[in-house]
C-alpha cells in the first residue's frame, strides 16, 4: 500500500501563496469615492491597498504599471478600485464560472490604461509629481 507519511509541518511551497485575502462572499458594492468625507476615503484607501499591494506582488507589476504614489493620483485610486470591484465580483464564492476568465480580460484592459496614466503623471520612484 503506498500511503503518504503524515506531515507535521506545513510545506511552503514557492509556487502556491499563503493566503493572503478572504473569499470574496455575495454582490460586491461599489464604492463611489465622491459620497465619503476625507476620513472615510482614507479608511477605504486602506483597504484597497491591502488588495493592490496583493495585485502588484501576484501578478509581478511594477511601477510602469501602478506607482509608489498612485494614492495620491484620483485616476489610480478610481481604476483600482474599479478592478478590485470587478475582482470581488468574478471570485466571490456566488460568481459564474467564467467570471475569472471575464476578470482577466478587464485587468488586460485595465494594465494599459494604467501604464499610460503613469506615463503621463511622470512620477518615478521616489519622486511624486502632482497632476495639473
Amino acid at each position: 500500500m503506498n500511503r503518504r507519511p503524515a506531515r507535521s509541518q506545513p510545506v511552503v511551497d514557492a509556487f502556491f501563496p499563503q493566503a493572503e485575502l478572504p473569499q470574496p462572499f455575495g454582490p460586491a458594492v461599489p464604492i463611489c469615492w465622491a459620497a465619503h468625507g476625507p476620513d472615510d476615503q482614507r479608511l477605504l484607501l486602506e483597504d484597497l491597498d491591502t488588495w493592490v499591494t496583493w495585485l502588484t506582488h501576484h501578478y509581478s507589476l511594477d511601477r510602469r504599471h501602478i506607482p509608489e504614489c498612485w494614492t495620491e493620483h484620483w485616476e489610480f485610486v478610481e481604476e483600482l478600485a474599479a478592478l478590485h470591484l470587478a475582482w470581488e465580483g468574478a471570485f466571490s464564492t456566488t460568481a459564474h464560472a467564467d467570471a475569472p476568465l471575464g476578470w482577466h480580460e478587464r485587468f488586460h484592459l485595465s494594465r494599459t490604461r494604467l501604464t499610460e496614466w503613469v506615463a503621463r503623471t511622470g512620477c518615478r520612484p521616489g519622486e511624486h509629481r502632482t497632476s495639473g
